[in-house]
């Protein structure tokens, strides 16, 4: 009797450790099964709010370039970006527009919500390269903004420019920077950038360093300002080109 007591209890105890051991796999496989559903959950949420993220933004651009358009004094045609030009360093160098020839010429403005983009280059049949203002080729009549220190902006690098001013204006960084308008090509007032550097040279000038206030590899809807463009060349006007814009066109 005492062995077979024995054997019992070592039955019974083998038998509970058994289910006890099942019974903890069941609900680790049920904690593993939870957390992935988690997990999913969680992904799923994540990309959600990325979605409304650009979403959000792409609405508040667009409502920036309508106000932008409703306060314009002159003709602006909207256009969409539709490719770039990258650096090796994934520096947006210039923007491709959906406006080629029968809307736009070279040298016409082309401004975005939050300021100053640069100037049509070339153009093609259906679309138009954007020379921005951080390239080497840009001038641009602008000012300070709080005193009214006027200079050419040029270009200077893939996300700077320079212009330079008399030093007898106090320029601090920070500053605004826009377009004076005297070019006639850029309406008055548009933001260019913000001071970032003040370089002090030799003889009444003084150098200014911008940073642009477009982001170009965030700009979606730009306006090609349409009055004050340059006069086409009639003997150069290349293959493709149309006639020269005259006012504000229907979007097609």
């Amino acid at each position: 009797r005492g062995l077979g007591d024995v054997y019992k209890r070592q039955v019974s105890y083998s038998t509970s450790m058994t289910g006890s051991f099942f019974e903890r796999w069941l609900m680790q496989a049920r904690m593993q099964d939870a957390n992935e559903d988690l997990a999913s959950e969680n992904r799923d949420l994540r990309k959600s709010l990325r979605e409304l993220a650009e979403l959000a933004e792409e609405n508040q651009q667009l409502r920036r370039a309508l106000q932008m358009r409703d306060r314009a004094p002159a003709d602006m045609i909207p256009a969409e970006r539709i490719g770039v030009d990258q650096s090796p360093f994934f520096r947006v160098l210039n923007i491709r527009i959906d406006r080629g020839g029968r809307f736009a010429r070279p040298g016409m403005a082309v401004l975005a919500p939050d300021g100053v983009v640069g100037r049509v280059d070339k153009i093609f049949d259906n679309y138009s390269d954007v020379m921005l203002i951080t390239d080497a080729r840009s001038k641009i009549a602008v000012e300070v903004a709080r005193n009214r220190a006027q200079g050419i902006l040029h270009g200077d690098s893939e996300d700077g420019c320079v212009v330079d001013v008399p030093k007898d204006y106090e320029v601090e960084l920070g500053d605004l920077i826009q377009t004076s308008g005297v070019d006639e090509l850029f309406p008055k007032g548009h933001p260019v950038g913000q001071v970032a550097e003040v370089e002090q040279l030799v003889g009444d000038q003084q150098r200014l360093h911008i940073t642009p206030a477009v982001r170009f590899d965030r700009v979606d809807v730009v306006w090609v300002v349409l009055a004050g463009a340059p006069r086409p060349d009639e003997d150069g006007q290349s293959e493709g080109q149309g006639p020269a814009s005259l006012g504000l066109q229907p979007i097609r």
